[in-house]
């Protein structure tokens, strides 16, 4: 049973997942030419601190079940559900409008091909693309959500049989493993659907950083534990703001090479320091406006990539000039259909599904 605690925003993570959604949103748009040197031609690396502060979380929440209670299937199951429920309606929306965008952009769609799409994308809608399962992909960012939940069905029965050795053991065996793996053989974190024989590139990477993002977890937990000076707290606020922006600035014009996993290593002490609170700035960022930010972020993330592949058959011979400002305007206006229906929806569920299970359900099994 998960010991009840209020909730709080992290109003620095959010404004620094808004930041991050931003440059992934610019990586794409190099998809709008052929010639791949764009502004932030590099940031994809911003992936790399989703997954740092999804395994964080991860480990954040898993930590507040109390351990006499835990039943490992049982609350894994349970971690997963809840898990996808809170992705739930954006990822279905995104992939809809997705879905849609991809077929204007193709022209002359029969109703086979259409009829085809609509089936073997079964695999892209139910988080499974990362798998290995094949299909028509609506929404192409969202290998990362399939990745990450995949590699969490791994990690969170691990770390509920033993919260202890995961921590100290199989997280730091696991990061090094995947990473090292990674180096060796492919030499950076770029090509999530690259096939590695076995399993993706992007599946690989998430089980690593987020191994790495439960290591942050357990380091904020020690530095939380001490008292610092303003001197100290100064010299964090350095360190975090170098990190950032030394991924930042590396990523602008770098592309995939082994200096991505010391963009990392810096992603991930900066996570270590914004979560921790020691920053001077932690207490800066937490406003209304900031925590909307991160909110939207998701909505952002899901809402541009088709539409950067889609423009280029949409407008034939335009400029990557021409093209950039409907590609802005087009994944502005997808964000705020995404997060305005998915509040909608939220709002009508509990309505739509009582009903539904007073039609389906006999009394007594309502009960």
């Amino acid at each position: 049973m998960i010991q009840k605690q209020a909730k709080t925003r992290n109003g620095a993570i959010d404004f620094w997942k808004f930041v991050f959604s931003i440059m992934v949103v610019q990586f794409h748009s190099s998809n709008l030419t052929e010639i791949k040197n764009t502004p932030f031609v590099g940031a994809a690396i911003a992936v790399e601190f989703f997954f740092l502060v999804s395994g964080y979380l991860m480990a954040a929440s898993i930590s507040r079940y109390r351990e006499e209670d835990i039943m490992v299937g049982r609350d894994s199951r349970n971690f997963m559900l809840h898990k996808i429920k809170g992705l739930c309606p954006e990822i279905f929306i995104a992939w809809t409008i997705g879905f849609v965008v991809q077929h204007i952009a193709k022209k002359n769609v029969s109703p086979a091909s259409l009829a085809k799409d609509l089936m073997t994308g079964v695999w892209d809608m139910f988080f499974l693309r990362e798998s290995g399962l094949e299909g028509f992909k609506a929404n192409p960012a969202a290998w990362y959500i399939s990745a990450m939940l995949l590699a969490m069905l791994v990690l969170v029965p691990l770390f509920f049989k033993n919260r202890d050795v995961f921590l100290n053991v199989w997280a730091p065996v696991l990061a090094i493993a995947a990473l090292g793996y990674l180096s060796k053989n492919v030499g950076d974190l770029r090509g999530p659907t690259d096939w590695l024989g076995l399993c993706y590139k992007g599946f690989l990477r998430a089980v690593g950083e987020l191994c790495m993002g439960v290591i942050c977890w357990g380091i904020c937990q020690k530095l939380k534990e001490l008292a610092y000076t303003r001197l100290a707290k100064a010299l964090f606020t350095l360190l975090e703001l170098f990190c950032y922006f030394g991924v930042i600035a590396w990523s602008y014009s770098h592309k995939g090479s082994q200096m991505d996993f010391v963009m990392l290593l810096l992603f991930a002490v900066g996570v270590v320091v914004t979560f921790s609170g020691h920053s001077l700035l932690s207490s800066f960022f937490n406003i209304p406006l900031v925590y909307f930010l991160g909110k939207v972020s998701f909505p952002i993330y899901l809402s541009h990539n088709y539409w950067s592949h889609a423009l280029v058959r949409i407008y034939p011979g335009q400029t990557y000039a021409q093209l950039y400002p409907k590609y802005v305007l087009l994944t502005g206006l997808t964000t705020v259909v995404i997060y305005l229906t998915a509040a909608a929806l939220r709002g009508i569920a509990p309505a739509f599904f009582a009903q539904c299970r007073k039609m389906l359900l006999a009394a007594e099994e309502r009960k």
